[in-house]
């Protein structure tokens, strides 16, 4: 199921028996279950482990003053292995679950080779939650900010997502800041959001890592001062670190495989966007000097749990390692 058709089962009142939601982007997750919500009436909800018996007469019970009957079962873990004699029997009863029950999964992760997710598929009620793309982000960013009455450029919907790492929660959230922020300015600029939204951890590192590979020593260690500055922790920066080179190394593999970044993004589990920012880093790095990169990292990493250097120091020297001889 995609996301056009979820909503016209909703609009034209063709209600599947059972859905499931699930996938990287929690935001879609839940925005679909509340629409769920508003459309039927509050959930009956379980959360965690609990009882199939429990489930079932729920689902079973009619409905009191409405259509329909919401039973919401959240974070099951039926769709992973773990629960195999639950699951077996949940997969059994799909098939009869009442007409007047719309019965909704709401899951972390699924395996999609289990009976469970397989007969959810069949039921036509699946739907996989991923993060659209950036131009359908900074679409929806457009329409969350003329619902306030403002507009915002396209420079700085471009800044807002790169700060926010294309994660629609923290964008809604910020999105809320700079409305108030603003207050009657008709039109969203770079300069408001420089001034309250902060970048996440994973936007600074990239930047960070781009000043390296570009051999800007100097403008990479004020980027870590500031990180230090804001109470990132030296060994979560350095773990940041390690995963961008990482990412680079894995991204540049699949372009001399001849992927395309569609495919990369697929295959290596990674947003669009952080493909884009791989594939542009890697083409400053050779394959030697990523690994070697990883190397040093790692030797950083066991010299400060050792003790034999200080944490802060530690990373330090390896900033300005790569950011002169890259």
């Amino acid at each position: 199921m995609d996301p056009k058709e979820f909503n016209n089962s909703i609009q034209h009142g063709n209600l599947r028996q059972v859905y499931l939601l699930y996938g990287e982007e929690r935001y879609l997750v839940h925005h679909y279950a509340d629409a769920l919500t508003k459309a039927i009436g509050e959930p009956d909800t379980f959360e965690g482990a609990a009882a199939i018996d429990k489930i079932v007469s729920a689902a079973d019970s009619l409905p009191f003053f409405s259509e329909k009957r919401l039973v919401r079962v959240k974070d099951s873990k039926l769709f992973v292995s773990g629960r195999k004699a639950d699951s077996e029997a949940m997969a059994k009863y799909l098939s009869n679950v009442p007409e007047s029950t719309v019965l909704v999964f709401i899951e972390s992760e699924v395996d999609k080779r289990g009976r469970l997710y397989k007969k959810a598929v069949e039921l036509g009620g699946a739907m996989e939650c991923e993060t659209p793309s950036p131009q359908a982000l900074t679409t929806w960013l457009g329409r969350i900010f003329s619902e306030k009455g403002k507009t915002i450029d396209p420079a700085a919907a471009n800044l807002l997502l790169r700060y926010t790492a294309h994660n629609m929660t923290t964008i809604s959230k910020e999105a809320e800041k700079l409305a108030a922020f603003t207050m009657k300015k008709p039109e969203v600029t770079i300069q408001d959001i420089q001034a309250i939204c902060s970048p996440t951890l994973e936007t600074k590192v990239f930047d960070l890592i781009s000043a390296m590979a570009n051999g800007r020593s100097t403008e990479a260690l004020n980027m870590y001062h500031n990180m230090l500055m804001m109470k990132e922790q030296p060994l979560m920066i350095l773990a940041m670190i390690i995963r961008q080179f990482r990412i680079i190394l894995m991204v540049k593999a699949a372009e001399d495989r001849r992927i395309p970044k569609a495919g990369m993004a697929k295959t290596l589990g990674l947003r669009p966007f952080i493909v884009d920012e791989a594939l542009a880093q890697g083409r400053r790095f050779n394959t030697k000097g990523i690994i070697a990169a990883l190397i040093s990292c790692q030797d950083t990493d066991i010299k400060i749990k050792t003790g034999l250097v200080a944490a802060e120091v530690g990373v330090e020297l390896l900033i300005l390692q790569y950011g002169m001889h890259n």
